[in-house]
Formats: C-alpha cells, structure tokens, sequence
C-alpha cells in the first residue's frame, strides 16, 4: 500500500530510483575487506537468491531510522549467526518474485506491519561467497510506526538506528573481526555505530544506500 502524502526525502530517494544508474560494484567495494574483494564471481550452478529490506521510518520529523536484526540461528553451523544484518532470507519456490521474498522474510522475522511499506526500489545484487548466495536488497519506507517483535528461533534482536549516525565523520572505521571459527579478519571496513560493528554483506549495502542520499535530509 502507498500512503498518500510521504516526505520530501523519500520523495526524493524516489526520483533517484527513477533515474535508473546506482553506484553498485564501486559502493560495495569501498566496505568490502581485501579477502572479499578477491572473492569470484557466483557460480551459477550453486548460487541461491535471498533479498533484504533495508526499512526506513521516522520516529520523530525528520528523525529517520534504520531496522537492522542482529542473526540468531537454529542451525548450529550457520556462518552469520550473531552479526547484524537486515530482516531477509532466502527465495522460496512459492514467492513469486524477489520482492515478496524481502517482504515475507521481513514480515516474519520482525513482524512488521506491511500494509504500511512503500518498496522505493532494488539496490544492487550482492554476492555472498561464504553462503552462496546472491541477495537482492530492496529499499523501503514504513509510514506507520513500527512496532516490531523479533521470530525467536532466528532474531535475537531487533535495532532501531539513527540514520544521521551513519552521516558522521568517525563511522566508518577499520576494524578487527573474530570469525566463529577461530579466524580473525584484521582491517575490515565497517560502520561503527551507538556500539554497534556493522561489517560485510550489510555494510556494502548499506553504503550504495548512503551514496544515492539526497544532500540535505
């Protein structure tokens, strides 16, 4: 459903998606650590389709905020347990298409309310080596307040973040990430945000967002 009046910054993140050329390769690569970035190309006999919703609402005027989960897992070996992420998932045969697929997820795993999302529009794919999959990220306006509940076999949090953190001079920070495996990944660029380490597939994301912003919010 779209709501009858929206403000002037989606209505301008609209026109952006309109335009029809977005930053893609060149905003993910700028998050992306060395390993990552030597990654190849999916294998299109193993590579499986997930999309994402990146939610925008506003908790006061001009007060955006962004929904980020932070993973738990019933599987024991799932390698983005514990990292925070968008609400997503993968493609089920039943979905009819990408889009449904962000939805869905979103609508399970944090009970959003979807009679008031307004999709603006698809970011670019992203490939993620370590799963194999190919996410579809799409972007969206909550013109309702959400009142959010985390799916407990798979959420173990929901974060409601303040776009403007994401605006300032020290967010972007190297880092050093310790793997469930063992293995630490040094100088891995992430955001650094109210306490909060946002890093890989999220992070790149998130960046090609930041860089179609209008100027002034």
């Amino acid at each position: 459903m779209i709501s009858t009046s929206r403000p002037a910054f989606i209505e301008s993140l609209q026109t952006q998606f309109s335009k029809g050329s977005l930053p893609g390769s060149e905003a993910h690569a700028r998050m992306a650590h060395a390993v990552r970035r030597a990654d190849p190309h999916p294998d299109p006999l193993t590579t499986r389709n997930a999309a994402v919703l990146l939610t925008l609402f506003e908790k006061n005027p001009n007060d955006w905020h962004i929904i980020f989960i932070r993973r738990g897992s019933s599987h024991k070996r799932d390698k983005h347990a514990g990292q925070i992420s968008f609400p997503g998932g993968k493609a089920e045969v039943t979905d009819p298409d990408l889009m449904y697929t962000a939805l869905r997820e979103a609508e399970e795993e944090i009970s959003i309310d979807l009679t008031g999302i307004d999709v603006l529009g698809s970011l670019s794919p992203l490939y993620i080596t370590v799963s194999k999959f190919l996410v579809h990220p799409y972007l969206a306006y909550s013109w309702k307040q959400p009142i959010l509940s985390p799916q407990i076999s798979e959420v173990e949090e929901i974060l409601e973040i303040p776009l403007s953190l994401f605006l300032q001079e020290n967010a972007k920070q190297e880092t050093k990430i310790r793997l469930s495996e063992g293995i630490v990944l040094n100088h891995v660029p992430s955001f650094q945000v109210d306490g909060h380490t946002i890093w890989g597939a999220t992070a790149m994301i998130l960046n090609e967002f930041l860089d179609i912003l209008p100027l002034e919010l």
